[in-house]
C-alpha cells in the first residue's frame, strides 16, 4: 500500500500548476474553468477529479490565479479498495508577463484539504521561467522552465521530491478549432518520503505529453479535450503508464 499511495501521488501528468506556457490575459480580464479527470497514475489505481481554477489580469502584465486541481476526488480506487475522496488543497499562482514575451511565475501548493481527503496535501513552491511566440496568426508555440520544492507537512502522509520541469507546449488554430500539444518532463532531484521516512530512490526523467483539441463555441465560451501519458520507469514505476483524461468548461470575462 505505501508504494501504491506514493505513486497514485507522484505519477500525476502534469508537471507544474502554472494555468499554461502563454501570455496572460489583457488587464481587467479574466476566465473561470470547470472541469473533470480521469486518471490511471499506477496498476490497479485509478480517480475521478472534480477540477476548478480563475485567473484574472490585475494590471496589464500581472495575473493572479486560483487553482483546485483538482477540487474534489469523487472516486480514489486503489486496487478495489476506495481511498480518501473530499476537498483537495488550492493552489495560488501569479505570473508576470514581459512584453519581449519571457514570462516569470511562482505557484504555491497550500497545505489543506477537507477531512475526508488525508495525506494527499503538502506545501509546494513551484517558480520558473516562461517564453513564448507567434510563429503565424493561428500557430504559437510556448515553453517553460522550472523547479518544485515540496516541504514535509505533518497532516501528510506523502512528500513528493524536489524536481526540475521542462516543458514545451503548441496550438494551431483552425477557426473554431485548436489542436494543441503539450510534452512535459521533469526529473527528480530527491528522495520521496512516506510518514517521514524515504520512500524510493530519487526518480530519473520523466515525460509527460499530452494532445487535445480546444472547441471555441463563443467569445465568452470554450470546451477542450485531452489525453495525456506518463513515460519513465524510474518515474512511473516498473509496468506503469498513467494515463489521464480531460474535459474542461472555460467562460472568458
Amino acid at each position: 500500500m505505501k508504494k501504491v499511495l506514493a505513486a497514485a501521488l507522484l505519477c500525476t501528468v502534469s508537471t507544474f500548476a502554472a494555468w499554461d506556457k502563454y501570455p496572460v490575459k489583457p488587464a481587467g480580464k479574466g476566465e473561470a474553468t470547470v472541469g473533470v479527470t480521469y486518471e490511471m497514475p499506477a496498476e490497479k489505481v485509478s480517480e475521478l477529479n472534480i477540477n476548478l481554477g480563475a485567473r484574472f489580469s490585475i494590471i496589464e502584465g500581472l495575473e493572479a490565479a486560483l487553482m483546485f486541481e483538482p477540487m474534489f476526488t469523487v472516486m480514489n480506487d486503489h486496487d478495489g479498495n476506495d481511498g480518501p475522496t473530499g476537498l483537495r488543497q488550492p493552489v495560488i499562482g501569479v505570473r508576470y508577463w514581459l512584453p519581449m514575451g519571457v514570462g516569470v511565475f511562482v505557484d504555491v501548493g497550500i497545505p489543506f484539504s477537507g477531512e475526508d481527503y488525508k495525506g494527499g496535501y503538502y506545501t509546494f513552491f513551484q517558480p520558473g521561467v516562461q517564453y513564448s511566440t507567434n510563429l503565424s496568426e493561428q500557430f504559437k508555440i510556448g515553453a517553460e522552465v522550472g523547479a518544485k520544492i515540496s516541504l514535509e507537512n505533518g497532516d501528510s502522509k506523502v512528500t513528493p521530491p524536489m524536481e526540475l520541469g521542462f516543458g514545451l507546449g503548441a496550438e494551431f488554430s483552425l477557426g473554431a478549432v485548436t489542436p494543441f500539444v503539450d510534452l512535459d518532463f521533469k526529473m527528480g532531484l530527491t528522495k520521496s518520503k512516506f510518514d517521514g521516512e524515504d520512500a524510493a530512490d530519487a526518480p530519473g526523467i520523466g515525460i509527460f505529453p499530452e494532445v487535445g483539441v480546444i472547441f471555441e463555441i463563443s467569445e465568452m465560451l470554450s470546451v477542450d479535450v485531452g489525453v495525456g501519458f506518463g513515460i519513465g520507469e524510474d518515474w512511473v514505476g516498473k509496468d506503469n503508464t498513467p494515463i489521464s483524461i480531460s474535459a474542461n468548461l472555460s467562460v472568458n470575462f
